[in-house]
């Protein structure tokens, strides 16, 4: 069965939008609970990796530029501005992830731990105060509040992701140790030949994401694709069978198959899904199973229509395509979200153990270069039916 978040996720408002924003917040703050000075003052300069104090710094900027500071212009440096100075969070310069490069991010002193927090408390009490009071707020006076809060339920993640990626503890209190539940059997399901609708269509009420837009109709000849993610036994497998080298999260130890799980190595569960593989090593096990990943509007269709389709809360899931934009996409406000990503980066659907629940969405597109490890990805196969 399709396992999204509920319908309300996208459409929180009011009180039940304050409690979100306050949740994900506890929930950021729990991602980088336990970490020693060390930890927090030294993460190593890599893909997918920001210094712990300036990431929580971006949040804080992030929400506070977009929720307080408007009404904000695009200017010909590509860069927006807002009309309001920082109060809170700032400056741009050092917060803003469009004018401070990923390289640099390393270079400016970053305020100590309990300023960042202070800065934090400040912002988000803040923000909250700035919620339209009326429950029946329009979907554009809340554009902001709901991007901010799925923007830190990202983060969230991105800092489960680091940990895991550092050898780091999984974050305590969020029942990550062991969260990454055995896949239900992999069976092959039968799609019939559609003209699927495949977007967030302009009518729909609720939050929507630039690159989910505008909805449009695909011509989808029948295809079969699996009820479930790849397990890893599936995967052992092609290794054994091809001498492919194994993931880099796996090792042969003491006569048996080990996969490192955040800080420490335990034996390889077969029927958890596998994770930490790049899209390339997703389609080479594909080509040996006589198999392919299937295209994101595929997976889309399937996700919505297809009885014993399993996804989410499980494993991000490659598929074939790259990310690209919808036909007649516009950028939102937000302008760096997708533009800056379309072509190099890898589409992916579906939702991780580590992914909020709000996320999981069967209209959400994720996207990372197709070489990423780090991240808790893993894929289901697919095969045309000629």
């Amino acid at each position: 069965m399709p396992t999204a978040a509920p319908p309300e996720a996208r459409r929180l408002a009011g009180h039940a939008l304050a409690d979100a924003l306050r949740e994900s917040r506890a929930t950021t703050l729990a991602c980088v609970a336990g970490l020693g000075d060390t930890a927090w003052a030294t993460v190593p300069q890599q893909t997918g990796a920001n210094p712990i104090a300036w990431e929580l710094g971006h949040l804080a900027w992030f929400a506070e530029f977009w929720i307080l500071r408007g009404p904000h212009t695009l200017r010909d440096s590509g860069f927006v501005d807002a009309a309001k100075p920082a109060r809170i969070s700032g400056p741009d310069a050092l917060y803003d992830s469009a004018r401070l490069v990923h390289a640099e991010r390393w270079h400016p002193p970053w305020p100590e731990r309990a300023a960042v927090l202070a800065t934090l408390a400040a912002q988000l009490e803040a923000c909250i105060e700035a919620i339209p009071a009326s429950e029946d707020a329009s979907d554009e006076a809340l554009y902001f509040h709901r991007l901010a809060l799925f923007h830190e339920d990202m983060h969230a993640e991105a800092f489960t992701v680091l940990r895991a990626a550092l050898g780091w503890p999984a974050p305590a209190g969020l029942g990550l140790a062991r969260a990454l539940a055995p896949a239900p059997r992999r069976e092959p399901l039968a799609v019939a030949a559609s003209r699927a609708t495949i977007g967030w269509p302009a009518s729909r009420r609720g939050f929507a994401f630039d690159n989910e837009a505008e909805s449009h109709a695909v011509a989808l000849a029948a295809y079969e694709i699996d009820s479930a993610p790849v397990d890893n036994a599936s995967f052992l497998a092609y290794v054994e069978a091809t001498g492919t080298p194994s993931p880099k999260h796996w090792r042969h130890h003491a006569g048996a198959w080990q996969e490192r799980w955040f800080d420490s190595w335990q034996p390889l569960e077969p029927r958890r899904p596998v994770v930490h593989v790049s899209a390339f090593e997703a389609e080479a096990f594909c080509r040996w199973a006589g198999r392919r990943l299937p295209h994101a509007a595929e997976w889309e269709h399937a996700a919505q229509s297809a009885p014993g389709f399993v996804w989410g809360h499980s494993v991000w899931e490659w598929t074939a395509d790259a990310f690209r934009p919808a036909p007649g996409f516009v950028p939102g406000p937000y302008r760096d979200y997708s533009q800056p990503w379309f072509s190099d980066h890898r589409e992916l659907r579906g939702g991780s153990f580590a992914t909020h629940a709000r996320m999981h969405h069967p209209l959400y597109r994720n996207f990372y270069t197709p070489d990423r490890i780090d991240v808790f990805a893993g894929f289901r196969t697919c095969a045309s039916n000629d």
